[in-house]
């Protein structure tokens, strides 16, 4: 496993400075303790044991703080060099493979999954499904999870709601970046603008779909936020869950079924309970393609839902949450007429549940009766279609 973190913290900080006066951004205090602590202990908890903060700005107080620490060095930059600049600047300081991660954002994603996916790869860029591609722009993937471009956001296409972000965190092989090094050593280059699209052109540059509580703590009202936002997301303890799909798994697939009137599908009442003894919550992910076809309202699908529930209750089983996707490109009704990444086999779903709790999701699986929908397009999560083999 790759043991180094190279930590981006030299930027000036400029949309938090009137918030954030004496410190650099990396270093604003998150309940009386530095942002840049919360990371650091996160990444040792997924088993870093070499630090290396590339630092800019007032980089006498990161240096003069993690002085004494053990494993833990500062390399600076005289004169700001950009996301790549500063990592070329470091390259004697470099592994032969390390982790890159922003000063500045917290993805509380599993570091083993990304870890276990880049082994055999140059670079990986872990992902973030989310609903804000207006404020970011898109990263497109294949099958093979390659990534074929990034899609600024004045260019996104009109019918798409959502998808994949920069989740600000990358694997890197050492030795991808030797040609950069000899020929762009103090200069300013980016990452993204100048090193990526190069990658990309080579099939160099993968993307991993990932999920965790995400904040960037660059503007002040999500600064705020992460005072209590971190300290709850990290006290949670990562469990397993059990996703699973509602018609035809957990109910009678009736075509479009919704409202109260439900037919449980019995010998699935077992395998469920087996699963949520063993300490997993259990997460009904659901396409409700009937929302967007007008065959039922959204309260008759809560109905629905309350009614699986209910009957859950009565058999001491807690359903623990609950994520649909009311999207469809056929959709006859207007505001749910766009292509979803939410919508399974993407993701979506599943990555919206792990920002929502804390998820383990090497130990999870995914139960669902249709091959085409429910083996959900993520490598390290394990679809069980019934029919196919015993559960």
């Amino acid at each position: 496993m790759v043991k180094q973190a190279v930590i981006l913290a030299g930027g000036f900080g400029t949309r938090l400075s009137h918030v954030v006066h004496d410190v650099p951004k990396p270093m604003a205090l998150i309940r009386n303790k530095p942002f840049l602590d919360y990371q650091i202990e996160l990444l040792q908890a997924n088993g870093f044991d070499n630090f290396l903060i590339l630092t800019g700005y007032k980089s006498e107080v990161i240096e003069d703080y993690y002085i004494q620490k053990k494993n833990i060095k500062c390399f600076k930059e005289e004169k700001p060099l950009g996301t790549g600049g500063a990592i070329i600047n470091a390259y004697s300081e470099l592994q032969d493979e390390f982790l890159v991660i922003n000063g500045d954002t917290f993805f509380d994603i599993d570091f083993n999954i990304l870890s276990d996916f880049s082994c055999d790869k140059e670079v990986v860029m872990a992902l973030r499904y989310s609903k804000e591609i207006s404020r970011y722009g898109l990263v497109n993937i294949d099958d093979n999870f390659n990534i074929n471009n990034f899609i600024e956001k004045g260019d996104l296409p009109k019918n798409c709601i959502d998808g994949y972000i920069n989740g600000g965190i990358y694997y890197i092989k050492k030795s991808v970046l030797k040609e950069e090094y000899l020929k762009f050593k103090n200069e300013n280059i980016s990452m993204e603008n100048d090193v990526f699209p190069k990658l990309i052109e080579n099939s160099k540059l993968f993307g991993l779909p990932m999920g965790g509580a995400f904040i960037d703590i660059g503007i002040p009202e999500d600064y705020y936020k992460a005072q209590d936002f971190i300290p709850k997301v990290i006290i949670q303890e990562r469990k397993p869950a059990l996703f699973i799909d509602k018609d035809g798994t957990l109910i009678v697939n009736t075509g479009y079924p919704n409202g109260r009137d439900i037919e449980i599908i019995l010998p699935m009442v077992d395998v469920v309970k087996s699963y949520y003894d063993k300490g997993y919550k259990i997460i009904i992910v659901t396409n409700q393609a009937g929302l967007a076809k007008g065959k039922y309202e959204y309260q008759d699908m809560m109905d629905n839902i309350k009614a699986i529930s209910d009957f859950y209750d009565n058999e001491g089983i807690k359903i623990f949450g609950f994520e649909y996707c009311p999207y469809h490109n056929d959709a006859k009704i207007a505001d749910y007429k766009y292509i979803s990444k939410a919508r399974k086999p993407d993701p979506g779903m599943i990555l919206q549940a792990c920002e929502k709790t804390r998820i383990n999701l090497s130990k999870s699986l995914m139960i669902g009766d249709n091959f085409d929908v429910d083996n959900i397009k993520l490598p390290y999560l394990k679809s069980i279609i019934l029919g196919e083999c015993n559960v």
